[in-house]
């Protein structure tokens, strides 16, 4: 087998045309040169110099093999170059996945901020609901993801990240609009509109109902909060939406947060990634930089 430095000898002494003068730059023997050249010839059985008058002058397969050697080099350089990039984080990729809720009002910022300090890498987002972002990660299609969701696999790292709540929201025509507070019973009248199967949010919604004894009608099932807040909007139903996702609306007047007298719907954002991932420097940088957005904007 050819070896990369019997090719970069090879293309210095084409370079030079002379063996003692390859030597000289490479800091070598001219017999170690020669030799190279001779084993080079050996393992090809063919001749790659005709020796002219104390030249060496390239055979047509001499020409050939030059044209690839350089190739090969150039590609071993790049290669090297792009691995280098990657380990001082001017590229690389790093798969992130998120929850709705979290894909939706937290993580591009943070991607963003991210992005301006390491512009070269590539920072690939899935949004989905939290049993589907588990799978993703333990079938290694994600390095590492922040989600709402219950995490029962042993084969994933769970990390704690920031607290979160839901907040009751109705419309400004509903009959509630007027109040700051309801009675949990009342909730049972109400058409309620919530998230899908496999959602975290619906997991905590209904969790926190059956702990309270709270009785509740699912009239619709709609799997994006952007949506969900919009239906409200139009006093459609009631519905929980993290709070995270309805301070502009509170703001501006479109949406009434409601309390629920002695219940709260508190839950934890979790980092994860599968136990086995090899955590490249890129992956590290990503994982300090998420929880010194916390420290400074949650």
């Amino acid at each position: 087998m050819l070896s990369l430095r019997q090719l970069r000898i090879f293309i210095f002494v084409c370079k030079t045309g002379s063996m003692t003068k390859t030597a000289e730059e490479l800091y070598m023997t001219q017999p170690a040169v020669s030799q190279t050249i001779l084993d080079l010839e050996d393992r090809l059985n063919i001749r790659l110099f005709d020796r002219i008058k104390n030249s060496l002058v390239l055979t047509n397969t001499g020409e050939i093999l030059l044209e690839y050697s350089q190739k090969i080099i150039h590609l071993m350089e790049e290669t090297e170059d792009a691995i280098d990039r990657i380990v001082n984080i001017k590229q690389g990729g790093l798969r992130i996945g998120a929850s709705m809720t979290i894909g939706t009002y937290l993580l591009p910022e943070i991607l963003n901020g991210f992005r301006e300090r390491f512009s070269g890498v590539d920072l690939p987002l899935i949004v989905d609901n939290t049993v589907l972002i588990i799978n993703k990660i333990l079938n290694n299609e994600l390095d590492l993801a922040l989600v709402e969701g219950p995490v029962n696999s042993s084969d994933i790292i769970v990390e704690p990240y920031c607290e979160d709540s839901l907040s009751l929201v109705c419309s400004v025509e509903h009959h509630w609009s007027q109040r700051d507070y309801i009675d949990p019973a009342e909730i049972e009248g109400e058409k309620l509109i919530i998230r899908e199967e496999g959602s975290g949010t619906r997991d905590l919604i209904q969790n926190t109902f059956l702990q309270h004894n709270v009785l509740y009608n699912i009239a619709h099932t709609i799997n994006n909060f952007e949506a969900i807040k919009k239906a409200v909007s139009a006093n459609i139903g009631i519905s929980l939406i993290p709070a995270i996702g309805i301070k502009n609306e509170i703001k501006k007047g479109e949406l009434k947060e409601i309390r629920l007298e002695d219940i709260s719907f508190k839950r934890l954002f979790k980092l994860i990634y599968h136990k086995d991932k090899y955590l490249t420097g890129l992956f590290k940088e990503f994982y300090d930089y998420i929880y010194e957005y916390k420290d400074k904007k949650l």
